[in-house]
């Protein structure tokens, strides 16, 4: 999911933790605020007057959670609103006098991803605003690890600066010193990804293998051209290869995980080939990587994979290694 300004999420809520710590402490603006923004990606040139009401509106849900709670939105505060909402997000919220009304200068946050993803923050926050479902609703409680570096990361994203940092592999011992020019953002599974220019090759880096990050006074080169959706097209997770070429991919289900795998997709290039006799045939196009490997290990005997070759003589030795493990 896109959110502008490099920055990409598969998990919406996680963006939350971006928030300033003085304004984490104050649950009450963050709601005001992605109200202000949900408002205003919907209905474009609004006034002072119909953000009023559709914040007094929204405080109704609010006050749930705090009886003491009272609703105060001033033009001043507003203004206050539009500087906090653009130093920490860097939305610019203008007034267009030809209009009549405020609006998203930028059309990234116009679009149906960002909206998308302000709405389930929203929904997420009103599943919070009251004590009563907190024994029916059990939310995601681990963090994705290291996001401790993401405010640094945003920050040189959208200042056009590289980044110098310690990185260290998994089951490695060696910690590298890398320097390079970063791109975007991107979350898989519970964990932050930053996709970095180095030596003219796009890498992605695991943020929970950095042990420190600095933003360097280099800018990033102003002709670097990159495309999140391009780069991403055919892949399943977050191994994007530079030089191989997506592989037709077909996959055979039993009739209970076709029903998951109908109502959400493997791939956005999923399509079904043929449902008879309880099977489902599904091809996709995507890059047969480790992550997509181990995906169709995970669906056990609920999957078979029918092509390539290549894809199911790798199913066999992994499945091989898995069984001498217990001989």
């Amino acid at each position: 999911m896109f959110l502008g300004n490099g920055l990409v999420a598969t998990n919406p809520f996680s963006f939350l933790i971006l928030w300033h710590s003085k304004i984490m402490a104050k649950q009450d603006y963050i709601a005001r605020y992605f109200n202000i923004i949900t408002k205003l990606s919907r209905t474009p040139y609004c006034s002072y007057e119909d953000l009023y009401r559709t914040l007094e509106n929204e405080f109704e849900i609010y006050a749930l959670r705090d009886e003491d709670a009272f609703f105060s939105f001033s033009k001043r505060t507003f203004q206050r609103d539009i500087r906090e909402i653009k130093n920490i997000l860097g939305i610019d919220i203008v007034y267009s006098r030809a209009n009549k009304g405020y609006f998203i200068e930028q059309n990234d946050f116009a679009s149906e991803l960002f909206l998308k993803t302000v709405e389930q923050i929203n929904s997420f926050n009103a599943l919070k605003v009251t004590h009563s479902l907190e024994d029916i609703i059990h939310l995601e409680k681990t963090p994705p690890s290291n996001s401790d570096f993401l405010p640094l990361i945003i920050q040189a994203i959208q200042k056009k600066r590289k980044i110098n940092f310690d990185y260290k592999k998994f089951g490695e011992n060696e910690v590298t010193k890398r320097t390079g020019s970063p791109l975007a953002l991107k979350e898989y599974k519970n964990r932050w990804y930053l996709i970095v220019l180095e030596k003219g090759s796009q890498k992605v880096f695991g943020l929970e293998r950095m042990q420190s990050l600095m933003i360097s006074t280099d800018k990033i080169d102003s002709n670097i051209q990159f495309d999140y959706d391009e780069k991403f097209q055919h892949c399943f997770g977050v191994i994007s290869p530079n030089a191989e070429k997506p592989s037709k991919i077909i996959l055979e289900f039993n009739a209970k995980q076709a029903g998951y795998v109908k109502t959400l997709p493997l791939h956005s290039s999923q399509k079904i080939l043929k449902e008879e006799n309880g099977r489902t045939q599904i091809e996709l196009t995507i890059y047969i990587t480790t992550d997509f490997v181990a995906e169709l290990l995970s669906l056990g005997s609920n999957v078979k994979v029918l092509k390539p070759q290549s894809l199911i003589n790798q199913l066999k030795q992994k499945l091989q290694e898995n069984m001498n493990q217990y001989n």
